[in-house]
């Protein structure tokens, strides 16, 4: 609570009561809202003499492209209305407080205040920057999927990015059989890893806005491959597993410079704990991608952000230690349990 003299709170911190130097303000309505802000959440403290900590819900906005006030604006109310919106709210010093405030409104000030309303408080409009919205470079999805085993489902995407013009829409239809021929002989290589339990059922590769979503949702360019593509490894690791392949830029940090693909681990033999024939895995995951870019040329595999950049990948790394795609090992019905033998009294 400030006091004659002291620094007056942070904008967007705490409330205030109005001094004498806010009434014309008040009076003009420059910048001047009343009413208590909407879109904010209210922290009331324990300890006496302190104000709420008011902070804004998301951002400075309230709703979709609906701006709570510039930075410096205020919005001002009474104690009465306060109390209507927040009954119950505020504690119960704050009468005791009051009474003491309400000792130094005399003279001009307080005629203002019986003009303005009894107990006026102010809250200044913080400069909270706009949450930043999505921003994708345009670029083209390539998604690929299928089953694992009978009752589990795998899926990996890559993203195309072109420096100049992406693919129309009849250029996309043309590329897509030939990525499914890419696809489909990664699926088959026996160093991909890909046990016969690993099966490519789609491809799919569509255009993507700004905001990360297909340009046209209700006409997905898909191709539902018949017969679908079995891996050709023993299935030795159950679904969860999967290879961590990192998809690496020309730049070593910032936004785009690195992206993740889990593969199938079903066909890795693992020794010690580590999966065994990484090299193998990265070899053919980097004819994959040569593929793919020969077939969408000019444009190439790319690392995107929600921010608009994007780099292209320029080399494959593979780990060796398992990783778990939880979402690959959740349709396998828990059989009940064998039970043993009682134990020998």
């Amino acid at each position: 609570m400030p006091r004659r003299g002291t620094p007056l709170p942070p904008p967007g911190d705490f409330p205030r009561f109005a001094e004498l130097g806010d009434v014309l303000r008040l009076f003009s309505g420059d910048g001047v809202t009343h009413g208590i802000p909407p879109g904010t959440h209210w922290t009331w403290w324990a300890f006496p003499e302190a104000w709420p900590l008011v902070t804004c819900d998301q951002g400075n906005y309230t709703g979709p492209g609906t701006q709570l006030g510039n930075p410096g604006d205020l919005f001002w109310w009474t104690i009465a209305e306060q109390m209507e919106q927040q009954p119950g709210a505020m504690p119960a010093w704050l009468v005791e407080l009051l009474a003491r405030q309400a000792a130094r409104w005399t003279g001009p000030l307080m005629a203002a205040f019986l003009v303005l309303g009894e107990l006026p408080l102010l809250w200044t409009v913080p400069n909270y920057p706009e949450p930043r919205m999505p921003a994708y470079q345009p670029h083209y999805r390539l998604a690929f999927g299928g089953s694992l085993f009978t009752d589990e489902e795998w899926s990996c995407r890559l993203n195309i990015t072109s420096a100049g013009t992406l693919p129309d829409s009849a250029a996309a239809d043309g590329m897509l059989p030939d990525l499914v021929t890419a696809l489909s002989t990664w699926v088959g290589a026996s160093g991909s890893l890909l046990s016969t339990a690993v099966t490519l059922d789609w491809v799919k590769f569509n255009l993507i806005n700004a905001l990360g979503h297909y340009v046209d949702p209700d006409n997905s360019r898909v191709s539902e491959l018949s017969p679908v593509v079995s891996g050709s490894g023993s299935p030795c690791l159950p679904p969860q597993v999967a290879v961590v392949v990192s998809l690496k830029t020309a730049h070593a940090r910032g936004k785009a410079h690195a992206g993740r693909m889990f593969t199938p681990a079903l066909g890795a033999t693992a020794a010690s704990g580590y999966c065994v024939g990484t090299s193998a895995i990265a070899d053919g995951l980097t004819t994959l991608l040569n593929s793919i870019n020969s077939v969408v040329t000019p444009a190439g595999v790319s690392i995107v952000s929600a921010t608009g950049e994007a780099n292209h990948v320029t080399r494959v790394a593979v780990g060796h230690v398992f990783d778990t795609m939880r979402t690959r090992r959740r349709s396998l019905a828990e059989a009940p349990y064998e039970l043993g033998a009682a134990l020998a009294e």
